[in-house]
């Protein structure tokens, strides 16, 4: 494809909505159409599959709950994400499989070779030109989300703590293609480093 895919991964209160839209405001002014979207949600379908699974009332197990999350991606990309990149356009994504494989593969303890094997598929395998990761501890990112939390915000610190572990394996895995930034630092800051390695992707220069 001949678009650019940019993720930008993290937990709650890391500020991705906040470096989703400097990035995104920085390549329009570059003369590219982007489109900035989240998981799940960004369609009809992944904003009701949203509600459900982050509601405080709904029981899910496990794996319920990861195949819900991978059927909203699924619809995600064969809906918005690939034919924007056919047709040489730029997605900006909030959350992506990484998400998944931290949050029920590390964090709830799914067999990590399944959960990536269900995202490869979710996917069609299409992957991402660059991984941004807003790495924040727990107690922080969660003091900034407030008492209000959802359902997944609402679990253990424990928990979290698994999930940002996760976040790192898996975001290490990338090499290249995945950045790991300290989401304590001033957001100016961490919009220019994030635009500075995007400016160096061949998808965009």
């Amino acid at each position: 494809m001949s678009g650019c895919f940019l993720v930008i991964e993290g937990p709650d209160g890391a500020g991705k909505t906040t470096q989703a839209a400097r990035l995104s405001t920085w390549l329009r002014e570059q003369g590219r159409t982007v489109h900035a979207l989240r998981e799940p949600g960004a369609t009809a379908a992944g904003e009701a599959i949203r509600e459900l699974l982050l509601d405080p009332e709904t029981d899910l197990a496990p794996m319920a709950e990861m195949l819900l999350y991978q059927a909203a991606r699924s619809h995600l990309m064969a809906t918005r994400i690939a034919p924007a990149l056919e047709a040489g356009e730029v997605v900006i994504l909030d959350r992506f499989w990484y998400s998944t494989a931290a949050y029920q593969g590390h964090g709830l303890g799914l067999d990590l070779d399944a959960v990536r094997s269900v995202s490869q598929a979710a996917t069609g395998g299409v992957e991402p030109d660059h991984v941004f990761l807003l790495d924040l501890a727990p107690h922080v990112g969660l003091g900034r989300v407030g008492s209000k939390r959802d359902r997944i915000e609402s679990r253990p610190l424990a928990y979290h703590e698994r999930v940002r572990a996760g976040f790192r394996v898996e975001i290490e895995r990338l090499g290249a293609r995945g950045t790991i930034l300290d989401a304590t630092r001033p957001v100016d800051d961490l919009a220019d480093e994030i635009r500075t390695v995007v400016a160096a992707l061949e998808c965009v220069a």
